[in-house]
């Protein structure tokens, strides 16, 4: 079963496993450690979880680059299940 993280409207994300508020880094360290996570919008009770990903993935990015341009290129022109 997945551990629920809540994404409330100030951006804030929960972790309602452990009763209390991480941050983005936190929950990237959640999935290397192998957790499953599922982040839901408190407001609306969507799942947000990918967009959550694409966010971290984008915030490491910006630090300095991982991963290559030509596979983030092929995301995009396959679409995600490509």
């Amino acid at each position: 079963m997945a551990r629920i993280i809540r994404r409330y409207v100030n951006r804030k994300l929960y972790d309602t496993h452990e009763s209390h508020y991480v941050t983005l880094a936190k929950v990237a360290e959640l999935i290397r450690a192998g957790e499953d996570i599922q982040v839901i919008d408190h407001a609306n009770q969507k799942d947000i979880t990918t967009a959550t990903i694409a966010q971290i993935i984008f915030e490491e990015e910006k630090s300095g680059p991982r991963l290559p341009a030509e596979g983030l290129r092929g995301i995009i022109r396959n679409g995600l299940s490509g």
